[in-house]
């Protein structure tokens, strides 16, 4: 009898636990917000060059290329999209990052946008965040990060045999206005005058 109380108590404390860290979570993800609110869009995109591109090939892996976004209001990320001129490469996984510029690139989500980006012509992308995201006012680089793909083993091998071949690229189309760029070498990220021409709608809170 007395390791039967011993086993109920111990079953009890341990529901109760995990109910408490149920509710610390839900805590957690509650976000309140004073003030009116109005949907907007913010453009990332400056003038586009005409027939410029750039270029992710598959040796690119962990690269970051996106836009600068400034807000003088909470604003909720609802959704991001951008242009793709083309892609030849297999099984390409995109990341949407967002990085505070104004705290030192610190990240904003807790987990990169993930993407997956089929073998095509022109494409537009959209991703939509899981959870609800909300960024201060500030300025801000929306950044698209080459996570992974599947390289064609056939095309390289044309290539070192000295066959004329054209590697294989994801391609963005390219706009004039500041942006910034992630290596993977050394997670530096430097200041550039193209930008891939991100667009992000959501709410926006005065």
């Amino acid at each position: 009898m007395k390791k039967i109380c011993i086993t109920l108590i111990a079953l009890f404390l341990a529901c109760a636990q995990q109910i408490e860290a149920q509710e610390a979570h839900q805590l957690d993800e509650l976000v309140i917000i004073d003030g009116k609110k109005k949907h907007k869009k913010m453009f990332g995109t400056g003038v586009k060059i005409p027939c410029a591109v750039a270029s992710l090939t598959p040796d690119k892996r962990g690269y970051e290329v996106g836009s600068t976004i400034k807000t003088k209001h909470p604003f909720e990320v609802e959704e991001i999209n951008f242009d793709i001129t083309s892609n030849s490469i297999g099984d390409v996984t995109l990341g949407i990052e967002i990085y505070n510029i104004s705290n030192n690139f610190s990240r904003t989500l807790q987990e990169p946008l993930l993407i997956k980006v089929p073998v095509g012509k022109k494409q537009e992308i959209s991703v939509q965040p899981e959870k609800r995201t909300i960024i201060e006012p500030g300025e801000y680089f929306v950044a698209i990060k080459f996570i992974d793909c599947v390289e064609n083993k056939e095309k390289e091998h044309s290539e070192n045999s000295g066959k004329k071949n054209e590697r294989e690229a994801l391609l963005f189309p390219l706009y004039l206005k500041k942006r910034y760029i992630g290596h993977s070498s050394n997670d530096s990220i430097e200041r550039c005058k193209i930008n891939m021409g991100l667009k992000i709608r959501g709410i926006e809170y005065k």
